[in-house]
Protein backbone atom coordinates (compact mmCIF):
# COMPACT_ATOMS: atom_id res chain seq x y z
CA UNK A 1 0.00 0.00 0.00
CA UNK A 2 1.40 3.49 -1.23
CA UNK A 3 1.83 5.80 1.11
CA UNK A 4 -0.37 9.21 1.64
CA UNK A 5 0.49 11.98 -0.63
CA UNK A 6 0.33 14.53 1.84
CA UNK A 7 1.58 12.61 5.05
CA UNK A 8 4.30 14.15 7.25
CA UNK A 9 7.71 12.64 6.96
CA UNK A 10 8.92 11.08 10.58
CA UNK A 11 10.66 12.90 12.44
CA UNK A 12 14.28 11.17 12.53
CA UNK A 13 15.34 12.01 15.86
CA UNK A 14 12.55 8.95 16.56
CA UNK A 15 13.81 6.66 14.20
CA UNK A 16 17.61 6.72 14.18
CA UNK A 17 17.90 5.32 17.74
CA UNK A 18 17.21 1.54 16.29
CA UNK A 19 19.81 2.20 13.38
CA UNK A 20 21.87 3.53 15.98
CA UNK A 21 21.90 0.35 18.01
CA UNK A 22 21.66 -2.23 15.01
CA UNK A 23 24.80 -0.26 13.39
CA UNK A 24 27.02 -0.53 17.00
CA UNK A 25 26.27 -4.33 17.41
CA UNK A 26 26.88 -5.32 13.95
CA UNK A 27 30.17 -3.56 13.56
CA UNK A 28 31.03 -4.63 17.25
CA UNK A 29 29.82 -8.56 16.27
CA UNK A 30 32.23 -7.88 13.27
CA UNK A 31 35.24 -6.64 15.23
CA UNK A 32 35.09 -9.72 17.78
CA UNK A 33 36.92 -12.73 17.19
CA UNK A 34 35.57 -16.42 16.36
CA UNK A 35 34.66 -18.23 19.59
CA UNK A 36 36.62 -21.18 20.05
CA UNK A 37 34.37 -23.41 18.86
CA UNK A 38 32.69 -21.70 15.79
CA UNK A 39 28.73 -22.93 15.54
CA UNK A 40 26.18 -21.45 15.23
CA UNK A 41 25.10 -21.62 18.89
CA UNK A 42 28.71 -20.40 20.17
CA UNK A 43 28.19 -17.54 17.72
CA UNK A 44 24.22 -17.22 18.99
CA UNK A 45 26.28 -16.90 22.74
CA UNK A 46 28.91 -14.27 21.42
CA UNK A 47 26.49 -11.75 20.07
CA UNK A 48 24.27 -12.72 23.71
CA UNK A 49 27.29 -11.14 25.81
CA UNK A 50 28.25 -8.62 23.17
CA UNK A 51 24.65 -7.54 23.19
CA UNK A 52 24.51 -7.40 27.18
CA UNK A 53 27.96 -5.71 27.61
CA UNK A 54 26.64 -2.98 25.62
CA UNK A 55 23.89 -2.66 27.12
CA UNK A 56 25.40 -3.00 30.80
CA UNK A 57 27.14 0.91 30.05
CA UNK A 58 23.76 2.40 29.71
CA UNK A 59 24.72 4.03 26.41
CA UNK A 60 21.56 6.74 25.77
CA UNK A 61 23.15 8.46 22.58
CA UNK A 62 24.75 7.48 19.27
CA UNK A 63 28.13 8.96 20.94
CA UNK A 64 27.83 6.90 23.43
CA UNK A 65 26.54 3.46 21.84
CA UNK A 66 29.59 3.94 19.56
CA UNK A 67 32.00 4.23 22.35
CA UNK A 68 30.35 1.14 24.32
CA UNK A 69 30.55 -0.79 21.09
CA UNK A 70 34.52 0.31 20.81
CA UNK A 71 35.26 -0.68 24.21
CA UNK A 72 34.29 -4.20 24.28
CA UNK A 73 36.09 -4.46 20.93
CA UNK A 74 39.37 -3.49 22.44
CA UNK A 75 38.52 -5.88 25.13
CA UNK A 76 37.85 -8.66 23.32
CA UNK A 77 41.34 -8.08 20.71
CA UNK A 78 43.32 -8.12 24.48
CA UNK A 79 41.77 -11.38 25.23
CA UNK A 80 43.04 -12.60 21.58
CA UNK A 81 46.33 -11.46 21.70
CA UNK A 82 46.81 -12.58 24.95
CA UNK A 83 45.81 -16.14 24.01
CA UNK A 84 48.31 -15.51 20.21
CA UNK A 85 51.27 -15.02 22.74
CA UNK A 86 50.25 -18.20 24.67
CA UNK A 87 50.47 -20.19 21.09
CA UNK A 88 53.86 -19.20 20.86
CA UNK A 89 55.71 -19.79 24.20
CA UNK A 90 58.88 -21.10 22.44
CA UNK A 91 58.85 -17.65 19.62
CA UNK A 92 60.55 -14.95 21.79
CA UNK A 93 59.64 -11.84 19.42
CA UNK A 94 56.44 -12.85 18.47
CA UNK A 95 55.47 -14.15 22.12
CA UNK A 96 56.08 -10.36 23.00
CA UNK A 97 54.97 -8.54 20.41
CA UNK A 98 51.48 -10.17 21.37
CA UNK A 99 51.58 -9.71 24.90
CA UNK A 100 52.78 -5.99 23.83
CA UNK A 101 49.40 -5.78 21.66
CA UNK A 102 47.33 -7.33 24.64
CA UNK A 103 48.81 -4.53 26.53
CA UNK A 104 48.04 -1.58 24.40
CA UNK A 105 44.56 -2.41 23.62
CA UNK A 106 43.73 -2.95 27.26
CA UNK A 107 44.86 0.92 27.72
CA UNK A 108 42.83 1.48 24.85
CA UNK A 109 40.07 -0.09 26.11
CA UNK A 110 40.52 1.80 29.35
CA UNK A 111 40.99 4.92 27.73
CA UNK A 112 37.68 4.23 25.94
CA UNK A 113 35.79 3.70 28.94
CA UNK A 114 36.91 6.40 30.89
CA UNK A 115 35.79 8.60 28.34
CA UNK A 116 32.16 7.18 28.02
CA UNK A 117 31.67 8.21 31.87
CA UNK A 118 32.89 11.79 30.83
CA UNK A 119 30.48 11.81 28.63
CA UNK A 120 27.59 10.62 30.27
CA UNK A 121 28.24 12.71 33.38
CA UNK A 122 28.46 15.87 30.70
CA UNK A 123 24.88 14.33 29.01
CA UNK A 124 23.59 13.85 32.61
CA UNK A 125 24.30 17.39 33.67
CA UNK A 126 22.85 18.95 31.05
CA UNK A 127 19.69 16.93 31.13
CA UNK A 128 19.21 17.70 34.43
CA UNK A 129 18.95 21.62 33.35
CA UNK A 130 15.59 22.21 30.89
CA UNK A 131 16.48 24.93 29.09
CA UNK A 132 20.27 22.96 28.44
CA UNK A 133 18.46 19.63 27.28
CA UNK A 134 15.91 21.89 24.70
CA UNK A 135 18.64 23.43 23.31
CA UNK A 136 20.72 20.36 22.80
CA UNK A 137 17.33 19.05 21.24
CA UNK A 138 16.96 21.71 18.95
CA UNK A 139 20.81 21.71 17.77
CA UNK A 140 20.10 17.87 17.16
CA UNK A 141 17.06 17.67 15.43
CA UNK A 142 18.39 20.76 12.91
CA UNK A 143 21.92 18.74 12.63
CA UNK A 144 19.51 15.86 11.48
CA UNK A 145 17.64 17.81 9.25
CA UNK A 146 20.44 19.47 7.00
CA UNK A 147 22.44 15.76 6.87
CA UNK A 148 19.13 14.31 5.91
CA UNK A 149 18.35 16.79 3.15
CA UNK A 150 21.72 16.79 1.86
CA UNK A 151 21.34 12.87 1.49
CA UNK A 152 17.95 13.98 -0.36
CA UNK A 153 15.39 12.81 2.43
CA UNK A 154 13.23 13.91 3.86
CA UNK A 155 12.83 14.77 7.93
CA UNK A 156 9.72 16.07 9.91
CA UNK A 157 8.81 19.87 9.31
CA UNK A 158 11.14 21.69 12.63
CA UNK A 159 9.64 23.68 15.13
CA UNK A 160 11.39 25.93 17.78
CA UNK A 161 10.98 24.18 21.05
CA UNK A 162 8.11 26.16 23.32
CA UNK A 163 9.55 27.84 25.74
CA UNK A 164 9.60 25.56 29.56
CA UNK A 165 6.84 26.41 31.35
CA UNK A 166 8.31 25.83 34.55
CA UNK A 167 11.68 27.24 35.85
CA UNK A 168 14.21 24.76 35.57
CA UNK A 169 15.01 22.21 38.24
CA UNK A 170 18.02 22.51 40.24
CA UNK A 171 20.38 20.23 38.78
CA UNK A 172 21.51 17.32 40.34
CA UNK A 173 25.08 16.76 41.99
CA UNK A 174 27.39 15.01 39.29
CA UNK A 175 29.13 12.00 39.99
CA UNK A 176 32.34 13.52 41.45
CA UNK A 177 34.01 10.29 41.05
CA UNK A 178 33.03 10.00 37.51
CA UNK A 179 34.53 13.48 36.95
CA UNK A 180 37.84 12.30 38.69
CA UNK A 181 41.18 11.27 36.30
CA UNK A 182 42.71 7.53 35.71
CA UNK A 183 44.93 8.15 38.55
CA UNK A 184 42.63 10.15 40.84
CA UNK A 185 39.71 7.23 40.59
CA UNK A 186 43.27 4.60 41.45
CA UNK A 187 43.93 6.49 44.54
CA UNK A 188 39.71 7.09 45.78
CA UNK A 189 39.77 2.88 44.84
CA UNK A 190 43.13 1.91 46.31
CA UNK A 191 44.85 4.30 48.66
CA UNK A 192 47.08 1.83 50.57
CA UNK A 193 48.26 1.07 47.45
CA UNK A 194 48.74 4.24 45.86
CA UNK A 195 50.46 5.77 48.92
CA UNK A 196 52.87 2.98 48.79
CA UNK A 197 53.88 3.38 45.71
CA UNK A 198 53.45 7.31 45.90
CA UNK A 199 56.47 6.83 49.07
CA UNK A 200 58.39 4.39 47.53
CA UNK A 201 58.59 6.50 44.03
CA UNK A 202 57.32 3.75 42.34
CA UNK A 203 56.62 0.11 42.93
CA UNK A 204 57.52 -0.65 46.20
CA UNK A 205 60.39 -3.66 46.66
CA UNK A 206 58.21 -7.37 46.80
CA UNK A 207 54.98 -6.12 45.71
CA UNK A 208 52.15 -7.61 46.61
CA UNK A 209 49.29 -6.76 44.64
CA UNK A 210 48.34 -6.49 40.59
CA UNK A 211 50.76 -3.75 39.78
CA UNK A 212 49.28 -1.02 37.60
CA UNK A 213 50.25 0.44 34.50
CA UNK A 214 53.79 2.08 34.00
CA UNK A 215 52.27 5.22 32.86
CA UNK A 216 49.87 5.03 35.67
CA UNK A 217 52.83 4.43 38.35
CA UNK A 218 54.31 7.89 37.17
CA UNK A 219 51.43 9.88 37.35
CA UNK A 220 50.81 8.22 41.40
CA UNK A 221 54.58 9.28 42.06
CA UNK A 222 54.44 12.58 39.79
CA UNK A 223 50.83 13.38 40.55
CA UNK A 224 50.08 16.95 42.36
CA UNK A 225 46.06 17.11 42.51
CA UNK A 226 44.45 17.17 45.93
CA UNK A 227 43.77 13.66 45.99
CA UNK A 228 47.63 12.52 45.39
CA UNK A 229 49.18 15.03 48.26
CA UNK A 230 46.46 13.61 50.50
CA UNK A 231 48.63 10.61 49.94
CA UNK A 232 51.80 12.27 51.14
CA UNK A 233 53.50 12.02 55.07
CA UNK A 234 52.27 15.28 57.13
CA UNK A 235 54.92 17.70 56.64
CA UNK A 236 56.66 18.05 60.33
CA UNK A 237 57.14 21.50 61.55
CA UNK A 238 60.97 22.33 61.77
CA UNK A 239 61.83 24.41 65.30
CA UNK A 240 63.26 28.05 64.71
Amino acid sequence: MDALPNAEPPDLALELPRDVFHQAIHTLCRSLPPPAIDTPEARASLQNAAMAGVASLLPATAEEAELAALYFAAIAQAHESMHSARQFPLEAKLHHQCLAQSANMMRQARGLRSLLTRVQAAREKRDADSAAREKAAWIEHCALGLMANALGRPNAPTAKPAPPSEPAPEPEPEDKFAALTEVEQYAVLYPDRARLIRQHGGLPPNCTFGPPEPDLVRAIVTGTTAILRELDPPKVAVPA
